[in-house]
């Protein structure tokens, strides 16, 4: 055997954030829910020895600017190598903290993989994407580059990094298990109707404002050309494909031939709005005791002496013929009206008919009371007593920095398909990335409003769930957190989670340009 080692063609680091100073005073929570702590604290960076960064060591910090960090993870673009990996698959005996070299929350490239014009098949990149997963045969894209699909021969242990170059993952193996497209293949109409042809341009991303505009126009053609088709929800993907949603009733293969099969120069799939598997608002997570759930493991009920985003807060429902069932959900954040008085957004069916909410383990104290709903977005707004403090951030993310909240999104907005964040009682720090926007229509009996109610939900890719045992999801509860970008706009209220059919992995937040529309801004 020959005593010169060869050059590694592949280096991989785990690096971890290096943060000007910790927050004063420490944001820290009380109790660290089981998900975060099971859950990687570090980022793979996997690179080339000719992209190696120079004098790098373990324990030295270096700039990852050329590696194109999540701004909110590394808030100084300056990271720590916490442990090296010699070539791309360790021995079991080399893993740090016993996690494989993919067992990262993101995998960071000197290429930035959202660039379209970046070929994945350009040898630097081909190189260093066949040496993330052991055994892995193909790496191919989605539509636009919408995720990456790796093709192994068997399925790595998991859990599996969220994004890999900036892009989101999935991964299946020879024996198909695991998950081949990030969205279900659609159930095209008629691709010789195509409506809403002229006046939407380049559909690459749309604008609340927009997104409104061409659901009130497709509608209206739906109205005029096949009324007895209710439309549920439009959906348009970071592919550049919409879905529509109708009732279950509505029998599609019987009628594709007339269904519109492109809407705005982009192909459109139908589904039955049962083919979701969203729960029912009767039926939503969050309606459950407040009792700790094994399979859940730690989550944190502190009642904190000061409130701020991310709380646990409960309320009760008085149940006809039964005994009254507590509701816990996740404070949100502290909103302003035009007149100067400030309210906390919370999530409407999480808050029972008294309207009144306390902070887990304190039922003895009100914090606040529900004295408005903004219509059909499940966000409701609390007036908290006048001795409660609220602090207008979260908690400290692994980073060890607070989130720096700038506004709330408003309805015109572009999102280039963000990376987005949250942090509740029961994951702690998460993340996602926002892959599909859609606009629900809600018929109104208020005589002084428009017959439908346009609401805007972003849609959030947490990750593969099939065959990703350790991908943690968000659990009950966790409805009413708030979903923020790398730039601090928040751009949302998280709903739920679909953790079955072929919508799992995916959440939808309400947009939070409704609560703009609504007359609300960021309150200081």
């Amino acid at each position: 055997m020959s005593a010169k080692m060869s050059t590694p063609s592949v280096i991989g680091m785990a690096v971890s954030p290096v943060v000007a100073q910790p927050s004063t005073p420490p944001n820290k929570r009380r109790t660290s829910p089981s998900a975060e702590v099971s859950s990687s604290k570090q980022t793979l960076v996997l690179t080339s020895p000719s992209r190696r960064p120079p004098n790098v060591s373990l324990g030295v910090e270096f700039s990852l600017q050329p590696f194109f960090p999540p701004r909110q993870l590394f808030p100084r673009g300056v990271a720590k190598v916490a442990h090296q990996y010699t070539h791309a698959h360790p021995s079991a005996e080399s893993r740090e903290e016993k996690r494989a070299i993919w067992q990262n929350r993101h995998v960071l490239l000197p290429f930035n993989l959202r660039d379209s014009n970046l070929a994945i098949s350009g040898s630097d990149v081909h190189r260093l994407l066949h040496n993330i997963f052991p055994g892995t045969t193909n790496v191919t894209e989605g539509r636009y580059r919408s995720h990456l699909l790796f093709q192994v021969k068997e399925l790595p242990s998991s859990p599996w990094p969220l994004t890999i170059g900036g892009v989101p993952i999935t991964i299946i193996d020879e024996s198909g298990r695991g998950r081949p497209l990030m969205f279900p293949w659609q159930n095209l109409g008629n691709l010789n109707i195509s409506i809403c042809r002229a006046s939407y341009g380049d559909v690459r991303v749309l604008s609340d404002t927009v997104l409104r505009k061409l659901a009130a126009d497709v509608n209206a053609e739906f109205q005029k050309n096949l009324p007895s088709v209710r439309i549920i929800e439009l959906m348009f993907t970071c592919e550049r494909t919409f879905y529509v949603v109708v009732d279950d009733h509505i029998q599609i293969g019987a009628i594709r031939g007339s269904l519109p099969g492109r809407i705005a120069n982009c192909p459109v799939g139908y589904l039955n709005n049962n083919e979701l598997h969203r729960p029912l608002w009767a039926d939503l997570p969050a309606k459950r005791q407040v009792e700790p759930q094994p399979k859940m493991g730690i989550i944190d009920s502190t009642a904190y002496d000061i409130l701020r985003p991310g709380v646990m807060i409960c309320s009760k429902l008085l149940k006809e013929n039964s005994h009254p069932a507590v509701f816990s959900t996740t404070s949100g954040v502290l909103v302003q009206n035009a007149a100067g008085d400030n309210f906390m957004t919370g999530a409407s069916h999480g808050i029972g008919d008294q309207g009144t909410v306390w902070q887990a383990n304190r039922s003895d104290k009100i914090i606040g009371k529900a004295v408005a709903e903004i219509s059909f977005t499940d966000v409701s707004l609390l007036e908290l007593g006048k001795d409660v403090r609220f602090v207008n951030a979260t908690f400290e993310n692994s980073s060890g920095v607070t989130p720096n909240w700038s506004r709330l999104v408003n309805s015109d907005d572009i999102l280039d398909w963000p990376i987005c964040y949250l942090n509740s009682p029961y994951t702690g720090n998460m993340e996602g990335i926002i892959v599909m926007k859609s606009v629900k229509l809600e018929a109104s009996t208020h005589p002084t409003q428009d017959k439908l109610r346009y609401v805007v939900y972003n849609w959030s890719f947490m990750g593969q769930q099939e065959d990703n045992d350790g991908r943690a999801q968000p659990p009950d509860g966790t409805c009413g957190s708030v979903i923020w970008d790398d730039d601090g706009v928040i751009l949302g209220f998280y709903h739920y989670y679909i953790a079955e059919g072929r919508w799992a992995g995916f959440s939808p937040s309400v947009s939070a340009s409704e609560v703009v529309e609504a007359g609300y801004t960021l309150a200081e």
